[in-house]
């Protein structure tokens, strides 16, 4: 087994790897994707690195800040800032002051848990037993710290973060070890491997309390307890530039003579510090090893960085560069898109307006999807539709203009008494809307189950209680209602492959296909509708181009035509019958 230089750490929903002269943080965002911000460092091994004790003292601290800068550098993924402040560079100042205090309050939490408590507690003990031998007081004091340390890092594991963060632990241990076996760095492998490491972090930490007792036995035992504290914090420097020399010793022998003093750092990172992860968080761990490797190995590997705050007028152009490297010149769609991830109006998004790292990911996966033909209110999940915010994807048609021009059309012949009945109702736009604007009763149906689904959902995200029903066209449908209104499939089936790829490609045949000639569905309609309608009960219908005289044709028998209504391209688009009375 070969021993590796690289070490690692878990983030948040991440690892960082580090070697000699390169180190890698490798993040998964909430899109799936697996970003990386690659550093090179300096391959030349300090001064302090030799010398014995110290190194322990200076690499504690300092894998304290590092620890704490890379966790931040992780969040940073993750973390949406819709306040709308200018984007300076005294953004990037704070951070560091952030970082600082940050430390610092965990540095306060520390001493204060692991030695203020114990030794209150040590005093709350000793204090039961006269002249008890100083050895005793300190031997205590270490199995009160001890049992305090087992417990925080028992109940921190109940967090639900936490365990996450101990499931990305697990992964980075797993593909070390992979890796020092000589085994190829697959997901497969990786997820074979063991979660125990000698140099863990974990054992680390269990060394500390051993050898801190130990170190304060030959000091003695101070009766004042702050005075004690302040002994037992100078020392600490001590503590852990001796634990690292145990703990590099520890990690290069096999032997099962040094056994027994692994097996405490071992239990606590099998039973608490590392969890199984699944195979993205290997694959997240493998992406950062993989990459502190390439750098390490080939000199001429750039660096790659994490996206940084910008203002909005600087990311706007790289937005647009986006969709302009797959032929799309859509200005309008950047803003769109920008007004999705920053949460504001298109009026607010002025130039100094802070676009975030997390902000940047949303935007670009947009962008993408933009740029590959996609339309837009698929790639934001919404669409405007009579003042109403509706959501859609891609099992159901995006809501038209012309959509509107009928329901505009309709909503004079429809009152509070009126009972509505909306066939193929798709995003459930049409029936919706009719419920918000009118307060009457509305059924919508479907023969689509993702058409049901999202009408339903926007039915509650609007507030309006209507019946969803699946079903083809009247199959589930019961009583009489005042108005039948339908925009159902018209294309022509031999026409579908001629649209617009953004149609054809993204949009359901199922809602666009209506037959050899488009009229499949009108005429199915028009033949069962009476039965359904009230005396005076009035259909409706939108229409493809050059539908009109062969719906109202189809419809002569059994209705007759109340109105037809041009689209704003001067096409006719809606019509409008009675039931014929008998």
């Amino acid at each position: 087994m070969k021993k590796c230089t690289i070490g690692g750490q878990a983030l948040i929903e991440g690892v960082m790897m580090k070697g000699q002269g390169a180190m890698a943080i490798a993040v998964r965002d909430e899109l799936g994707q697996i970003r990386l911000e690659t550093t090179r460092t300096s391959k030349k091994s300090p001064w302090w690195k030799k010398i014995p004790i110290l190194r322990g003292v200076i690499a504690f601290f300092d894998s304290m800040i590092s620890g704490v800068g890379t966790l931040l550098k992780s969040s940073e993924i993750f973390i949406e800032d819709n306040e709308g402040k200018k984007a300076t560079n005294k953004k990037e100042a704070g951070m560091g002051w952030f970082m600082f205090f940050t430390l610092l309050i965990s540095i306060v939490l520390a001493v204060g848990l692991f030695f203020f408590l114990p030794n209150v507690i040590t005093d709350l003990l000793t204090g039961l037993v006269h002249d008890m031998h100083p050895f005793l007081k300190n031997l205590i004091d270490g199995i009160v710290r001890l049992g305090i340390f087992m417990l925080y890092m028992w109940a921190v594991t109940k967090v639900k973060d936490v365990r996450r963060v101990f499931m990305y632990h697990g992964a980075e241990h797993k593909t070390i070890n992979c890796f020092e076996h000589e085994m190829e760095l697959t997901v497969e492998n990786v997820r074979n491997s063991s979660r125990i490491h000698d140099r863990c972090g974990t054992s680390f930490m269990f060394l500390v309390m051993f050898v801190a007792i130990v170190v304060f036995s030959f000091v003695g035992w101070h009766d004042n307890t702050f005075i004690r504290l302040l002994v037992r914090l100078a020392l600490l420097p001590v503590v852990a530039g001796l634990s690292y020399e145990v703990l590099k010793l520890l990690a290069k022998t096999e032997s099962v003579v040094f056994k027994p003093f692994k097996a405490p750092g071992a239990w606590l990172q099998k039973h608490m510090t590392t969890k199984e992860p699944d195979d993205k968080m290997i694959e997240v761990a493998i992406a950062s090893f993989n990459a502190v490797l390439e750098m390490m190995n080939d000199e001429t590997v750039t660096e790659q960085k994490f996206p940084k705050t910008m203002p909005l007028g600087q990311y706007r152009q790289k937005a647009m560069d986006i969709l302009l490297a797959k032929g799309v010149d859509e200005p309008s769609d950047v803003d769109w898109i920008l007004c999705e991830v920053t949460k504001l109006k298109r009026s607010e998004l002025a130039d100094d307006i802070n676009v975030t790292p997390y902000m940047q990911i949303k935007a670009e996966n947009m962008l993408r999807q933009r740029a590959d033909g996609k339309p837009l209110q698929y790639v934001l999940g919404n669409t405007d539709f009579f003042g109403y915010e509706f959501d859609v994807n891609e099992k159901v048609l995006i809501p038209r203009f012309e959509t509107e021009l009928l329901v505009d059309k309709l909503l004079p012949y429809i009152s509070k008494q009126s009972r509505v009945l909306d066939l193929c109702c798709g995003s459930g736009a049409i029936g919706i809307t009719i419920k918000l604007k009118k307060d009457c009763e509305v059924t919508l149906t479907d023969l689509s189950e993702g058409a049901v689904e999202m009408t339903k959902r926007n039915a509650q995200k609007l507030g309006a209680t209507v019946d969803v029903l699946h079903g083809n066209l009247f199959e589930n449908v019961s009583g009489q209602f005042d108005l039948i209104v339908s925009n159902p499939p018209y294309i022509p089936t031999d026409d579908i492959l001629g649209l617009d790829k953004n149609v054809k490609d993204f949009e359901p045949v199922m809602a666009l296909d209506g037959g050899k000639d488009g009229l499949d569905f009108y005429r199915e309609i028009l033949s069962q509708a009476p039965q359904y309608l009230c005396d005076k009960g009035m259909l409706a219908f939108e229409l493809g181009i050059g539908q009109m005289d062969d719906v109202v044709a189809l419809a002569q028998d059994n209705f007759d035509l109340v109105a037809k209504t041009k689209d704003y391209n001067g096409i006719e688009r809606i019509v409008v019958f009675s039931k014929k009375q008998k």
